[in-house]
């Protein structure tokens, strides 16, 4: 009896592993994000109310889901990256964006955030663009207003499965994958399922996935390639490094690796500004900026250990400058570029550029 009564206990406690390993990322019971038939007493449960159910019993989309445009970035603990609140997230805001009608900022305009299609239906794509720039793996992606069909997952996409065609193929487990350790291995295991990368999140309970200061921010992993491309990055792979600069480059490639196309090599020969290389010293001019102690939301970087970060280990990165969905300035640039006078910084001293590049204020 007492051997019977081991065996069902071990049993149990295999079987609680196995459902807690199970359970979706966000902790959430299953009908908050999924509905059987998309009809509960006669009535619609996607969050956007449509009769027509979605792919994978989901409630909504990825847009559906994510960018509802509201007036909050985090409904029912679902964060957004789409709505009218003053605070955005790390990532940034598509409501800065022309098509949907400049929700948020100072002047709506293609080129403050990326134009994906799956945040409105109505969409005409980027007036500006017909593919994107340093293109050099030629992704077939169509920015422009003839063909867009730039998507938030998949092959045409950032997030998920970057080899597969299908959305919600290619986010399939996502959600509901052990996400323990973030080590790139698959999508559940890779950061903000951005397939390869790797990085440390902001799990602050009152500010998740914000960038706000020195405790309460996020960690994207970095690489010092200054002289030789992260090995392994190509159309639907970050490289081995799993960096986030390296996920950019699947897109914008000839602005990530060296060569005559790309980045160059060494501070005297730079003829793209570098990604995926150390900070400069700590010491001048560069000795203003360590982020470790001083961190600047509008300026982060990432490290080549994220978790434990040292300023020997701080590294240039894509989103140093950019917000990946979208700012409110042109080129999705996280302070206006305009306001980079060299010489006379005035109120912009200390900021973007003039925050690691001190001695040109």
């Amino acid at each position: 009896m007492k051997k019977t009564m081991l065996t069902l206990m071990v049993v149990f406690a295999a079987c609680a592993l196995i459902a807690g390993l199970s359970r979706p990322a966000m902790g959430a019971v299953c009908s908050s994000c999924h509905t059987m038939h998309n009809s509960l007493d006669g009535s619609p449960m996607n969050f956007d109310s449509s009769a027509t159910p979605n792919a994978t019993l989901l409630r909504g989309t990825c847009a559906g889901c994510h960018a509802q445009g509201g007036a909050s970035h985090v409904v029912s603990s679902v964060p957004q990256v789409y709505h009218t609140s003053a605070t955005d997230l790390a990532g940034g805001n598509f409501g800065y964006i022309d098509y949907l009608g400049g929700s948020k900022g100072t002047g709506a305009s293609d080129t403050k955030g990326h134009n994906v299609i799956c945040i409105d239906a109505a969409i005409t794509g980027d007036a500006n663009l017909s593919a994107p720039p340093g293109d050099e793996f030629v992704t077939g992606i169509a920015s422009g207003a003839a063909s867009p069909d730039f998507t938030c997952a998949g092959e045409k996409g950032c997030h998920g499965n970057r080899g597969v065609a299908d959305e919600a193929a290619a986010m399939s487990g996502a959600h509901h994958g052990d996400d323990s350790v973030i080590d790139g291995s698959d999508v559940p295991k890779s950061y903000r399922f951005l397939l390869g990368v790797k990085g440390v999140e902001n799990n602050d309970a009152t500010n998740p996935w914000e960038n706000l200061s020195l405790a309460k921010h996020n960690e994207y992993q970095g690489a010092d390639n200054s002289t030789t491309q992260d090995t392994g990055l190509g159309l639907t792979d970050p490289g081995d490094d799993g960096t986030i600069s390296g996920l950019c480059g699947e897109c914008h490639g000839d602005f990530h690796g060296v060569g005559a196309d790309g980045m160059g090599s060494g501070s005297a020969t730079w003829i793209r500004h570098p990604t995926d290389i150390l900070l400069p010293p700590a010491t001048a001019p560069f000795d203003g900026y360590d982020p470790t102690t001083t961190y600047d939301p509008t300026v982060p970087v990432a490290y080549t250990v994220p978790g434990t970060p040292a300023r020997a280990q701080a590294v240039v990165m894509c989103l140093s400058c950019h917000a990946p969905h979208g700012s409110d300035n042109d080129d999705i640039l996280r302070w206006n570029y305009a306001d980079m006078d060299a010489g006379n910084g005035g109120a912009a001293s200390d900021t973007g550029c003039f925050r690691c590049h001190m001695d040109k204020d």
